[in-house]
Order: structure tokens, then sequence, then C-alpha cells
């Protein structure tokens, strides 16, 4: 199965959002194919989105060490890992060990431009040009 057919109609959903979307934990549980939703469902939830290139947040809703009652309702808030500057927010937030957290939250929201990297110099040129 290649990545992008382990959770079609999520990663379809959250591209088609613009790249964030919610979803129940039951949606998610329906997408992967079982009746009920327990802990270990949890771990194969996390583990499909991450194969689709997919981020989620927050993180404790999927750890079944941490969610031990899981209920469909719950939500999660599900993201396009594109390394975009979204993406790269989230991550920086959420797994602060594998970027440079600082030059991230500072470029968040700023017009000093000069505190951008060259690339997010770039992706700020290509967000005005696509507007």
């Amino acid at each position: 199965m290649s990545e992008s057919d382990t959770a079609p109609g999520i990663a379809a959903r959250c591209r088609a959002d613009g790249g964030l979307t919610e979803a129940t934990l039951g949606e998610l549980r329906t997408e992967l194919g079982y009746r009920k939703l327990g802990r270990w469902v949890l771990a194969e939830i996390a583990d499909t989105l991450r194969a689709t290139g997919l981020g989620f947040f927050p993180p404790h809703r999927l750890d079944p060490e941490l969610n031990t009652e899981p209920r469909q309702w719950q939500t999660v808030w599900i993201y396009d890992r594109d390394g975009g500057p979204r993406a790269r927010m989230i991550d920086a937030v959420l797994q602060p060990d594998g970027c440079d957290v600082r030059a991230e939250l500072e470029a968040i929201g700023t017009n000093n431009l000069a505190g951008l990297t060259p690339q997010q110099r770039l992706e700020r040129i290509r967000d005005i040009v696509n507007a």
C-alpha cells in the first residue's frame, strides 16, 4: 500500500481544506476499517497519519498510554506536513528537537523581514504571488 493510499479520505480532506482539518476519532477509526475504538487503535491511527505525511495535535489524543478511554467524539487537528510555514511552526512546537525553534517562532507574523531565513523569504514571495 503506498503512503497516499493508507488514509486517502482524511489526506484528501486535509489537503482540500488547505492543509489543516479537524476530525473525530470516530471518523478516523472508520476510515481505517475498525468497528471499535480501542486504546491500541489509537496507535494505528497515529502511525497511519504519519505514514500519509500528516501530523496531528493534540498528541495525547492518539497516545494509548495517555488516552486510556478514547471516545469517538474526541477530536484531533490534522495538518499536512508539507514543509510549509504552518507545518514547520506546528512541528517546532510539537517536535522541537528536529528544527530551529527560535527561527520558526520569530518568523510568525513578523514585519521584520531581516529576521527571516532566505527560505522563509521565498515562501513569503510565493504566498504573495499565489494569493
